[in-house]
């Protein structure tokens, strides 16, 4: 598939200088990461006449997750906003190229005075061209400041490219898990009502109290209680899906899925090794250029600048005309932008802290959301292979032997609800597994499985 996400790498930026000089600043952003680069995505225009909304697909009908994918790709507002920023920030380096405007000034002196000098007869009037001249590397670490902000600036696109995915994937599992529970919910009232007739059959025969009836009835009302609030919670779950590609309403039917397919994690090492080229780390090195770039610039900014102006002088007394030459030059004396050049360094060493934390704290998710997510497969295997099967047998068993008289109502309602709370507590290993399963894929930027080159 085609991907439209924004891809200005190696783009050349000529930064006009005058009409006799230009510079190119080479810019590039970083490619996309693994993680869902086979999906279109969002893409800003280059001309700023055209900027525009995202537009919302809303799907509709049965919603697979790359479905899902594709319009949050295309049409989070966020996202978009991210990509705009990358765009600002190539306007930013073509204007931080640009020279000085030249000025141009005229003076009129030795008028409306007295004797010799009344009126203009013994005026002087001079017209002159200015231009600034930048120097010490101003232009330069100008540029190459607003370059390393333009790195940045794909980096955060990459990161909430990869952040929109796993949020839409959470959000994914969260509405099949709500399908899930209407779906016991549903078993759970038929099994209520199934055992609410076969009382009331006893009753009727004699063989049960009335107590027991209204035991039953209880049971299906709760059950009743049980199917709506998850009718309810389904509902927002669709709702927050939706959220994801800019609507505020979901369409679709149903949402298809599995979420007993869980993926084989590769080992801690290989972990570790692909969270260190993904956005949260990897991003650190334009940052470091950034706080490079800083530096520079403040420094830069130590040197006065030169203005040249030159210009003609006519002299109205005697017709003649001369030329005007003019250099000037600040003194340093006062203000050297030490205090700038102080706080460039001190960003400088910040961001090498800031970069050491995050690292750590990567390692330390990483290596977390590994465990939890093994930790929830073997519950929810061992939920499904061994403790879901013997209740279903147990709940069986006992219904029938209440019918037949050998077992009590509360032995079967009881049976019942276990039924219910391990289906529920399997239910949740498999949602904890599939949310660490995707925070681990949002820490690396790639799949949990082969990743590919």
């Amino acid at each position: 598939m085609r991907r439209f996400a924004p891809r200005w790498s190696g783009l050349a930026l000529a930064l006009c200088a005058g009409p006799a000089a230009s510079v190119q600043a080479q810019t590039a952003l970083p490619e996309p990461r693994p993680l869902g680069r086979e999906l279109p995505a969002f893409e800003a225009s280059a001309d700023p006449a055209q900027a525009a909304v995202p537009a919302t697909l809303d799907p509709d009908g049965v919603l697979s997750l790359s479905d899902a994918l594709t319009a949050a790709l295309l049409g989070n507002p966020d996202l978009a906003a991210h990509a705009y920023e990358v765009r600002a920030q190539e306007a930013a380096v073509l204007q931080a190229g640009r020279v000085p405007n030249p000025k141009l000034s005229m003076e009129v002196e030795d008028v409306l005075g007295s004797g010799d000098f009344r009126g203009v007869r013994e005026s002087q009037t001079t017209i002159q061209l200015g231009q600034l001249v930048e120097l010490g590397g101003k232009r330069a670490a100008r540029v190459r400041l607003a370059a390393a902000e333009h790195g940045l600036a794909g980096w955060s696109y990459e990161a909430r490219r990869i952040a929109v995915f796993s949020e839409t994937v959470d959000a994914f599992v969260e509405v099949l898990a709500a399908q899930e529970r209407r779906r016991l919910a549903g078993e759970a009232l038929a099994l209520a009502e199934a055992m609410r007739r076969a009382t009331a059959r006893r009753v009727e025969a004699g063989l049960a109290s009335p107590a027991e009836e209204i035991r039953a009835g209880v049971a299906v009302d709760g059950a009743v209680v049980e199917r709506e609030h998850a009718e309810h919670e389904l509902e927002t779950a669709r709702t927050q899906l939706a959220v994801r590609w800019g609507g505020t309403d979901a369409h679709f039917e149903r949402a298809s899925g599995d979420l007993a397919d869980l993926p084989d994690p590769p080992p801690l090492a290989e972990l570790q090794r692909r969270a260190a080229r993904s956005p949260e780390l990897a991003r650190w090195t334009a940052e470091r250029e950034s706080r490079d770039a800083a530096l520079a610039s403040a420094r830069s900014e130590r040197v006065p600048d030169l203005t040249l102006t030159a210009g003609p002088r006519y002299l109205a007394g005697s017709g003649d005309t001369t030329i005007v030459i003019d250099a000037s030059l600040p003194i340093p004396l006062w203000n050297r932008n030490e205090d700038a050049i102080a706080e460039a360094r001190f960003r400088r060493s910040k961001a090498t802290l800031e970069e050491r934390t995050a690292a750590v704290r990567v390692a330390t998710e990483v290596s977390t959301a590994l465990t939890a997510l093994r930790a929830a497969a073997e519950e929810a295997e061992l939920l499904r292979t061994r403790v879901l099967p013997g209740i279903e047998r147990s709940v069986t068993v006992l219904q029938r032997g209440y019918e037949e008289g050998r077992h009590s109502q509360l032995e079967v309602l009881e049976s019942m609800r276990r039924q219910l709370e391990a289906q529920e507590q399997h239910l949740r290993a498999l949602v904890e597994a599939q949310h660490a399963a995707q925070k681990l894929e949002r820490l690396t930027g790639a799949p949990l499985g082969e990743e590919k080159p």
